[in-house]
């Protein structure tokens, strides 16, 4: 069972607060790792200088073994005041100033003719915590005398902690509000895809006509956009041709239908001879014939339309199919009186389905033959042109208008005699072009009228793969 779906406003809102606290963490502990580096780095340098005064405030000292009372209260008062501790001692390790006890861990100290630097302060750790040691020799009236100072980062942590606490605070407020606005945003973004939808809905069958407006939506929803528009072009075009395939499909299935109920009715109006039934049904095994083939069409069109039909590419001698078309129409084209040729044929192979190949030409050559006026020529040929081998269908005659070219392969299309063959029911030509997509050519026409109409089939030259 899956759950409630998450809306995409919901998911992008949290997605930029987890970016929002992402980036917050990163700067704060950037933050923080600088201010505690500036911050030692500051405690080193007082170090250093507290360091350098004591040296020029015991050199300047009189001679004696005991610092007098005022240095000693001018020390304690200027260096005790900020967590530092000072001790300064003889060599002999007799304290002179600070706590008796030796400080542990102090590194060794600083010769006389050196300034101290960072290097010399050292970092200890003890139950006390984190500290910070530095040892110099000054000048003494009995010999050099020994300066440790010692500073506590306990003032120093307290300061990091609290602004941890503030950082932390900051953080979540931030990241509070950064859902909030990203989420408003991204909700306010949206829009447009809800309008989008909204017309989405109000598309039926009836209002195909509709479109997205796609100057109206933002550069990210406009390919969406154009895609549907495609998408509704394509379905109410194949709306329009349904309608009109049912439509003439009706039309034509009415007129064999009728035919077959006026001769039954008039058949049966009175007792007929044996003669006059077998005439009868001789009359209607025709109208049968028709409807077979008018069905047999439109099968084969649906079936095509959806890719149901498996075509088989085998390796064709074209001018040996053609040769063999031509020997089976010689003797209607003698009938109807009209020569038929066969022109140069290129020794190229043709992959194509065979039963297919023989029905596409096959249509073409009788619709040629049938609309071919007496002592008119239809030709056969063919010729390979880079990529594509062509085969061409010509006859002479009154040719096709510039008006009705582009409507030829429609399927039962009549805008003129030469989509009126009686047989074909208006199918011949939709077939040839279902055809050819199944082989992934084309089928086209060039007419010149009063001269000659050319039918094009051109098949992919290169083997299957």
């Amino acid at each position: 069972m899956t759950g409630r779906p998450i809306s995409i406003a919901l998911r992008l809102g949290l997605l930029f607060a987890a970016i929002a606290a992402a980036v917050f963490v990163a700067v704060g502990a950037y933050l923080y790792q600088t201010l505690a580096h500036q911050m030692g780095r500051r405690d080193d340098t007082d170090l250093l200088n507290k360091a350098v005064l004591v040296r020029q405030l015991l050199g300047a000292a009189p001679e004696g073994g005991r610092l007098p009372y005022q240095l000693d209260t001018t020390l304690g008062r200027m260096i005790g005041q900020d967590g530092v501790t000072l001790q300064v001692s003889t060599s002999d390790g007799r304290t002179l100033l600070g706590p008796a006890a030796a400080i542990a861990g102090a590194p060794a100290p600083v010769p006389l003719g050196r300034d101290p630097g960072s290097a010399d302060v050292a970092a200890r750790t003890d139950a006390g915590g984190s500290k910070r040691i530095l040892s110099v020799l000054a000048p003494g009236a009995d010999g050099p005398l020994r300066v440790t100072l010692v500073r506590t980062r306990s003032d120093r942590l307290a300061i990091l902690r609290r602004y941890a606490v503030d950082l932390l605070g900051a953080l979540a407020v931030g990241t509070a509000v950064a859902t909030a606005l990203g989420f408003a945003a991204v909700r306010h973004g949206l829009r447009p895809m809800l309008g989008l939808a909204a017309t989405a809905r109000h598309i039926n069958a009836r209002r195909l006509t509709t479109r997205m407006p796609v100057d109206e939506l933002p550069l990210e929803l406009r390919p969406l956009s154009t895609g549907f528009n495609v998408m509704l072009e394509r379905l109410e075009e194949g709306v329009q041709r349904l309608s009109g395939f049912a439509a003439d499909l009706a039309h034509d299935l009415r007129t064999p239908v009728n035919a077959l109920m006026m001769q039954t009715q008039v058949a049966l109006s009175r007792a007929r001879t044996l003669d006059e039934y077998q005439l009868l049904l001789a009359s209607n095994l025709e109208e049968y014939e028709r409807l077979s083939r008018m069905i047999e069409n439109t099968l084969f069109l649906a079936r095509a339309d959806n890719a149901q039909l498996a075509v088989r590419r085998d390796r064709i001698d074209v001018r040996a199919e053609l040769e063999h078309i031509r020997e089976y129409f010689e003797m209607v084209a003698e009938d109807k009186q009209v020569a038929f040729g066969l022109d140069d044929v290129p020794s190229s192979p043709l992959y194509a389905d065979p039963v297919l190949l023989q029905r596409a030409v096959n249509n073409l050559v009788s619709n040629a033959i049938a609309h071919t006026p007496h002592g008119g020529a239809v030709s056969l040929g063919a010729n390979r042109d880079g990529e594509w081998l062509t085969i061409r269908v010509t006859n002479s005659g009154a040719g096709i208008p510039p008006e009705h070219l582009g409507h030829v392969f429609e399927r039962y299309y009549r805008g003129d005699e030469a989509r009126a063959a009686g047989s074909s029911a208006g199918l011949g030509l939709s077939i040839v072009r279902a055809i050819m997509h199944l082989h992934g050519g084309a089928a086209d026409v060039e007419s010149i009228p009063g001269q000659r109409t050319v039918f094009l089939l051109r098949f992919p030259a290169r083997p299957p793969t």
